[in-house]
């Protein structure tokens, strides 16, 4: 997982001097790591780590091609509470698909091996626990609350999860962080996670890795909608930024913010929602505008992100809904009126910052004031400078006749700078052969061009 640096270092804790009795998150990746034992009473089915976004957990499931009957415990080591005064229970579930119910027992008597429906007074205390209970959806992890366990004190005491599946059914269950401490038991700790992580994916769905869950997250305000909710960005280049629904939380461009959010797939749209503990961390920050193609701005890759496209000429100036459309000559990308209105004219060129969003299953640009939209008829009208690339597309060798001395830089259609060189007055002849064909853009003199290699 990628760190997240937000101008400031966020540690999220939970001060207490209270004994800790058991302790088991599973990122060990051991199922029996500290003495906890699994008994599999029917068939085969047993409980293991499984890891999703980040994070791993126990998990059992009686499906494998089909239900098949199971029960199967899982069973901690045994617990000294003989010195303590109010030992808590805490930990954590997740469960979809029709089932019976997980049972938690706890056991002052047990020996530790046999099979627990044979050996051992085995008490059920499922009642004093929450669990999730919604079997149609993967939802957040749901909190057991405190499980009092002062009348269980021994110097070794067992609690345990049974699993029960048939062959018409059965949920599958999840368990993390589970915790026995002298008093109550802090929150789990909640990950912090970049927004690169959280939009990166190669899900062909464009789906994040982290839909459903619980993160804590930061990053600079790039644009506000009117209702308040607003994109942010945190470094540059592609997944780099994210669209955060947020009705209560007045924010401004260039604000620098921590939160937490649940991330979730709207539409298709990634974005954060059920902000809490909204952190202004400063304000009038800068930030980094992707350079882009029209194709690399209409892609997954740079959803919620800030880009600014370059040379791009309107090809329908009126697209319906406030829409219109503009080409650099890698492929279309429908400007929208989301955030700001202006009437383009067919045929002329454009010059484009704004942000991407995703919406009636398409992506689209959103410049957000005046000042984001440079029009103009061609580059090519410019007295004062004069650039001529050829042959387009090419085989890699490409000749450029210019009116100056200037600079040049080669990007792909993702923005990513590949190539830069000094080009004198007249014509010059650059070598990029070794790039494999494609589109790319060459910028000279704040003016951008699109290119081919065959």
């Amino acid at each position: 997982m990628k760190k997240l640096y937000i101008g400031i270092c966020l540690v999220l804790t939970w001060n207490f001097s209270s004994a800790q009795y058991l302790s088991k998150d599973f990122n060990d990746l051991s199922i029996n790591s500290g003495g906890w034992t699994t008994q599999v009473i029917i068939d085969t089915t047993n409980w293991f780590v499984d890891s999703f976004g980040g994070d791993d957990f126990a998990k059992c499931t009686n499906y494998n091609n089909g239900n098949v009957p199971a029960n199967t415990w899982l069973i901690s080591p045994g617990v000294d509470l003989s010195a303590s005064t109010q030992p808590i229970l805490n930990f954590q579930t997740i469960m979809k698909w029709p089932g019976a119910p997980l049972i938690l027992y706890i056991s002052t008597d047990y020996d530790g091996t046999s099979n627990p429906t044979q050996q051992g007074t085995w008490i059920d205390i499922t009642s004093q626990a929450l669990w999730d209970v919604d079997n149609t959806t993967w939802g957040n992890w749901t909190n057991s609350g405190d499980v009092d366990l002062s009348a269980y004190k021994s110097s070794s005491t067992y609690i345990a999860y049974e699993y029960f599946g048939s062959s018409s059914s059965g949920s599958t269950w999840e368990i993390d962080n589970i915790f026995i401490n002298e008093g109550s038991t802090p929150p789990p700790t909640i990950d912090t996670v970049s927004i690169y992580d959280i939009q990166y994916t190669t899900d062909p769905t464009g789906n994040s890795s982290y839909v459903g869950q619980q993160i804590v997250t930061g990053g600079i305000v790039t644009a506000v909608r009117s209702d308040s909710s607003f994109f942010m960005t945190s470094g540059s280049g592609a997944w780099s930024g994210i669209y955060v629904y947020s009705n209560d939380h007045v924010v401004n461009i260039g604000d620098s913010l921590i939160m937490e959010a649940e991330v979730d797939e709207f539409y298709d749209l990634t974005e954060l929602k059920n902000i809490n503990n909204v952190q202004i961390v400063s304000s009038n920050n800068n930030y980094s505008i992707n350079n882009c193609s029209t194709a690399a701005a209409n892609s997954e890759d740079f959803e919620g992100c800030i880009v600014k496209v370059t040379n791009a000429q309107c090809n329908n100036d009126n697209a319906g809904f406030g829409e219109w459309v503009v080409n650099d000559g890698t492929g279309d990308l429908t400007v929208d009126d989301l955030l700001f209105s202006f009437t383009p004219i067919l045929n002329y060129f454009y010059d484009i910052d704004g942000v991407v969003t995703f919406n009636y299953g398409a992506f689209k640009l959103l410049p957000r004031d005046a000042g984001d939209i440079n029009q103009f008829v061609s580059i090519d009208n410019d007295q004062h400078f004069h650039f001529e690339l050829y042959p387009n597309p090419s085989n890699g060798i490409i000749n450029i006749n210019s009116s100056v001395k200037t600079t040049v830089d080669i990007y792909n259609i993702s923005g990513k700078l590949l190539h830069s060189a000094i080009i004198s007055l007249g014509k010059n002849t650059l070598n990029l052969s070794e790039l494999p064909s494609g589109f790319y853009m060459i910028k000279s003199e704040e003016n951008s061009y699109s290119f081919f290699i065959e």
